[in-house]
């Protein structure tokens, strides 16, 4: 498959410069799970919360130019700017080495108690 390069002058590639611009020192204000109003934010902040998973790209995102609340994901340039390389391996490091760990002792404490549990309920029995 061969795909031409798209050319363009330099009027868009300022235009494209500014919105950039614009998108990463904006304002921002998010709602959290309970949605809870959170803010003001700028871009370094919006990716400490991504990579403590409290936004994501279903997170309903306000900012200076917008007339609603409108998903992260429907944001196109502010997405692209919060998960950066960096960010995205923070994501990883933290989901595989911090989270799943304490998931699965979680899981193996509960999983002891339902024996227990279970156990108690057949002696009644």
């Amino acid at each position: 498959m061969n795909r031409n390069p798209i050319i363009l002058t330099l009027n868009q590639k300022s235009q494209i410069d500014y919105i950039k611009t614009a998108i990463k020192e904006n304002i921002w204000y998010y709602r959290d799970r309970l949605n809870i109003s959170r803010g003001p934010c700028d871009i370094y902040l919006l990716r400490k919360c991504w990579i403590n998973g409290i936004i994501d790209q279903n997170t309903l995102i306000w900012g200076i130019g917008l007339d609603d609340w409108v998903p992260l994901r429907n944001i196109r340039n502010l997405i692209i700017l919060i998960r950066i390389p960096e960010v995205q391996i923070a994501t990883l490091i933290k989901k595989e080495l911090i989270i799943k760990p304490s998931l699965n002792n979680v899981r193996d404490l509960n999983k002891s108690r339902r024996n227990t549990w279970l156990n108690q309920i057949e002696e009644m029995f």
